[in-house]
């Protein structure tokens, strides 16, 4: 085979690898658009850590994982507390999970550790996180938040 003609049939396959995959802004491994927060619905947080990565002991009441976040058509909704909580979320055009302000009710709660963790679970998702989805079975979910708050939650269907 001539260089001629090896050139000719090389140059396609060069064209094409240069031209494939731009880089976007969005972020990498995040299934586009809100439904895929919404394809499972409910998320149970395991746990969550600081920006030094010091576990943040409060959303866990008692050691125990009590709260769900529940995405369904840009609506979230926080489970398993002391008050009703929630608000509108979206992806952005990075990618980004963006959690409009979280409202909740002012009840009264015995159990203080539930009602401190009401508000620590409303802070670690209000706000624009990273995240991702696993693909494990139950899914995981991990969020980071700018100032390094990291949270882990898992598929919880009923």
């Amino acid at each position: 085979m001539t260089i001629a003609i090896r050139t000719a049939l090389l140059l396609p396959l060069l064209l094409a690898a240069c031209t494939t995959g731009a880089p976007t802004d969005a972020q990498p491994g995040a299934p586009e658009g809100p439904d895929a927060l919404a394809q499972v619905g409910r998320w149970q947080l395991q746990g969550a850590t600081d920006g030094q990565g010091e576990p943040i002991a409060a959303v866990l009441p008692h050691g125990k994982a009590v709260h769900v976040a529940v995405f369904a058509d840009g609506a979230l909704a926080i489970e398993g507390g002391c008050n009703h909580m929630g608000g509108r979320y979206d992806i952005d055009a990075r990618g980004r999970l963006v959690v409009a302000e979280i409202q909740s009710t002012l009840m009264a709660c015995a159990d203080q550790a539930r009602m401190e963790a009401d508000s620590a679970v409303a802070g670690l998702l209000q706000g624009t996180s990273q995240w991702r989805i696993a693909e494990s079975y139950p899914e995981q979910l991990y969020l980071e938040n700018a100032d390094g708050r990291r949270s882990h939650w898992v598929a919880a269907r009923r």
